[in-house]
């Protein structure tokens, strides 16, 4: 694992806990909460420097279900 991997993965890492830890405190906006996790998973893949099929197949992914998660939650407001 080169160094910018491992950047990649502690980031991810941090924001993951970070997201839970507010889905904790504040349960009602858990869906908010998991929206801006997906949009912020698909931009940690997509600005990593030397990209690997697998971290572009993630920011696919997660952009992917951004998008659905906001619809589902602006439908839901």
């Amino acid at each position: 694992m080169n160094h910018d991997q491992k950047v990649t993965h502690y980031s991810s890492f941090i924001f993951s806990t970070i997201i839970v830890l507010l889905v904790a405190i504040f349960p009602e906006y858990t869906s908010w909460f998991v929206t801006v996790f997906f949009l912020g998973f698909a931009l940690i893949y997509t600005l990593q420097k030397h990209k690997a099929s697998s971290s572009k197949a993630i920011s696919y992914i997660s952009y992917f279900l951004f998008i659905v998660v906001l619809v589902y939650t602006l439908v839901n407001i």
